[in-house]
């Protein structure tokens, strides 16, 4: 249809309003509690404009266009409407502007000084609100609040956890948090961009720099596989906040609080500075230039005396592509298959059939389009919390959510059924039957990435894959990193070359690996603390290696007792770097900030270790380009799906120990991010039993667990009532209560 504004013909779609239709033709409409994807609730008035035919200036948000309808946003009664508006909402607002953080970029200043007048005919006191600490990250100034109610909608329409609310009416009108444990939503940090004023404001940027000071730099998360979009706001070398990079293919207009405040991990106060090399027991600083010669030196010497058998090579999947990509190539050229991104896993008999590369099996945009989604072992809230406004997205189009897990975890969408079961009984299902209610409709199956911990993952994946054939769904996958994709497709894996191509001589696993005599250990970007499946393996092949190099951004226990080699490497806002997220879309992206000048850019590193060995110079362009080609030339077809083999039998005597994926645990960085530690979820970190487990002492204090003959004694347990029988279900987290596998079958002793 055809409409008017300003006297300028536009094109309009029957279901649009009029301001859709002015803001996608560059039409400005000042507004405040308008948002695009917030409901209309046309409570602030602010974009009230003339319709030809109306007695009144309508509000732009909520009047639908018509054919031929006429509106005029320049007229005297737009004007006269917009500056009282303007009026009303400055009465009881504060003029406090010099010392706001929203100062700069603030729309009630933008919308005043265009549309407001220069005095006021009010002359009572201003109100003033009395302010709670509603979160450790976010910190309130409500006096200054318009009531546009853009937070209240945000949390209930788009979060799916509505915990603010507007209390009282007229004059006394107050948004509150409705609980006293105040705002905890994993997506909280979105209300701090939404408030058009300076009420709700960012805790960790509060009076550290004016927004014209700040430079705006371009990243990916590097905190789960979804790659959503950040801007980075850097002040003298610092980053000082994170906002959201609208990309509506991925993660539209929000990021979580994971990816707005996990960059304070890279200041944490054991960043590692300084190269050192162990020399007569004792690790001693040498000269940057001087540390990678020698390092290469000690590998070159150990793969002539003992063989590049003897070698094994790690490298977390939270690493660069360019950094994966040249990880492999270094060592092949040295004769080494011994590589493995894997580390948080123990069994690997799936994978000689496993994808090319993991992926969620379909968009995220087409989400809403299945029938059924079923989850297996993942918690979208804690675990991918920006997927969130996707699934309440889904299920407002009738995509029903399915959830199968060791433990009931809450989401913020509704969820059909709820499956939790132990272990055995939740393998028995995927081998036995199906799921009726989904046959003959389209259905996607999303294996989370708990199920990778599992001491037989693959039986589960290989039952997994029946299950989805029956009830013909599609199998995705939602990884453990942010990079996972780049471990397997770029070769970080011992049976498989960059584009999945086979070895004829396959390299040891992770598993392989620490059960094995090796002369040398090479890890890239781990920290060996929390990110391998079983701390005792890996610290008794440190003991017995005669050589263990670290690449590393941080100093950790293990990594100052073990090491004979640090190189101290940068993190992913200190280098230039690209990820692949969980759909395959490769991302890059540029150095926000400069690194310790004593520290390497990781792709540097191994690029001079490279030359060193007589391999091409690259730049980051040309790796880059490489990837390009690379990934343009895959077949993803092959290897779809996980063979029927032999494997161990599942016995349902056992008692399951399961490792819970932390929210703030789940890479280095973030576990580091002193603000997002004290939130609830942090605070919140148990070992919880099942009730079964102290049946005939539930008074009992104190559990004493067997686990590959040692004894655990742990006394700070909680009996979760809802947990499947024969079931111990502990966080990862820093203090870890047991050092042996994260997911392994356990016995009680008395």
């Amino acid at each position: 249809m055809k409409v008017f504004i300003n006297n300028i013909e536009y094109e309009a779609d029957s279901d649009e309003t009029i301001i859709q239709v002015a803001d996608r033709n560059g039409v400005k409409i000042p507004r405040f509690c308008y948002h695009k994807h917030l409901s209309v609730v046309a409570s602030c008035r602010m974009c009230l404009v003339e319709v030809e035919g109306a007695k009144f200036a309508q509000p732009a948000c909520s009047t639908p266009v018509r054919e031929d309808m006429r509106i005029n946003t320049k007229s005297n009664k737009t004007l006269d409407a917009q500056k009282s508006t303007m009026e009303f909402l400055l009465i009881n607002h504060p003029l406090d502007c010099p010392i706001c953080d929203q100062a700069g970029e603030c729309e009630l200043q933008d919308v005043s000084l265009k549309h407001g007048d220069d005095h006021s005919k009010y002359l009572e006191f201003k109100r003033v609100v009395v302010d709670k600490d509603i979160s450790p990250l976010i910190s309130t100034e409500m006096t200054r609040c318009i009531h546009c109610s853009r937070c209240v909608r945000f949390g209930e329409e788009i979060a799916g956890n509505k915990e603010l609310g507007l209390i009282n009416r007229g004059e006394f009108t107050e948004i509150r948090a409705f609980i006293e444990d105040g705002v905890s939503s994993e997506l909280s940090g979105n209300m701090i961009d939404l408030c058009p004023v300076g009420a709700l404001n960012n805790k960790l940027y509060s009076y550290r720099a004016r927004t014209w000071d700040l430079k705006q730099h371009s990243v990916i998360s590097p905190h789960d596989c979804i790659g959503s979009n950040i801007f980075y706001h850097v002040y003298d070398n610092e980053i000082v906040r994170a906002v959201p990079k609208e990309n509506n293919e991925i993660n539209q207009t929000w990021i979580s609080d994971r990816d707005r405040f996990g960059y304070q991990g890279i200041y944490s106060e054991d960043r590692c500075r300084t190269s050192q090399q162990k020399l007569n027991g004792q690790l001693i600083e040498i000269e940057k230039q001087s540390i990678l010669t020698a390092l290469n030196q000690q590998i070159s010497e150990n793969v002539s005396k003992y063989s590049p058998e003897s070698v094994g090579c790690f490298i977390s999947p939270q690493s660069t592509s360019e950094e994966m990509y040249l990880f492999q190539k270094l060592l092949r050229k040295l004769g080494i298959n011994n590589i493995d991104h894997r580390t948080n896993e123990q069994d690997f008999t799936y994978q000689e059939s496993y994808p090319v590369m993991p992926s969620l099996g379909t968009n995220l945009n087409n989400l809403h389009e299945f029938d059924n989604i079923i989850l297996i072992g993942a918690n979208i809230k804690t675990e991918f919390p920006i997927l969130t406004v996707r699934f309440n997205d889904a299920v407002k189009k009738n995509t029903d959510i399915y959830s199968y897990h060791f433990i009931n975890m809450p989401e913020d969408f509704a969820v059909k059924k709820n499956f939790v079961m132990n272990n055995s009984d939740l393998l028995s299902v995927f081998q036995d039957h199906s799921l009726e209610s989904c046959r003959g409709k389209k259905n996607l199956l999303i294996i989370g990435p708990n199920i990778t911990y599992f001491y037989n993952q693959s039986l589960f994946l290989q039952s997994i894959e029946a299950f989805a054939s029956n009830i013909n769904a599609t199998v995705g996958y939602l990884t453990d990193f942010c990079n996972s994709t780049s471990g397997w497709i770029l070769g970080n894996v011992p049976h498989r070359l960059p584009g999945g191509e086979k070895i004829k001589n396959p390299g040891y696993n992770t598993s392989q690996m620490l059960e094995s005599d090796l002369s040398t250990m090479i890890f890239f970007n781990l920290d060996p603390d929390n990110d391998f499946y079983n701390s005792s393996a890996l610290i008794n092949t440190l003991q017995k290696s005669s050589c263990n190099v670290f690449f590393t951004s941080f100093i950790t226990p293990i990594i100052e007792k073990y090491a004979d080699f640090i190189v101290p490497i940068s993190t992913y806002a200190e280098t230039d770097g690209s990820y692949i997220n969980i759909e395959g879309k490769f991302q890059t992206f540029n150095r926000v900030i400069q690194a310790d000048k004593h520290t390497f850019e990781g792709w540097y590193a191994l690029n001079e270790l490279c030359k060193l060995n007589g391999l091409d110079n690259h730049s980051i362009l040309s790796i880059r380009n490489d990837l390009v080609s690379l990934l343009s030339n895959v077949d993803f077809s092959k290897n779809k799906k996980i063979d029927s083999k032999t494997y161990p039998k599942n016995d349902k005597s056992m008692i399951h120990k399961n490792t819970l994926r932390h929210i703030y645990s789940t890479d280095q960085i973030v576990r580091r991010a002193t603000s997002l530690n004290q939130t609830n979820q942090a605070i919140d970190r148990q070992i919880f039993v099942s009730k079964d487990l102290v049946k005939d002492n539930p008074n009992l204090k104190t559990l004493s667990i067997e686990e590959n003959e040692k004894i655990f004694k742990i006394s700070d347990f909680k009996v979760k009532d809802d947990l499947p029988n024969k079931t111990i279900v502990y966080s990862s987290s820093f203090d870890n209560k047991f050092t042996e596998s994260k997911s392994t079958f356990v016995s009680l002793k008395k």
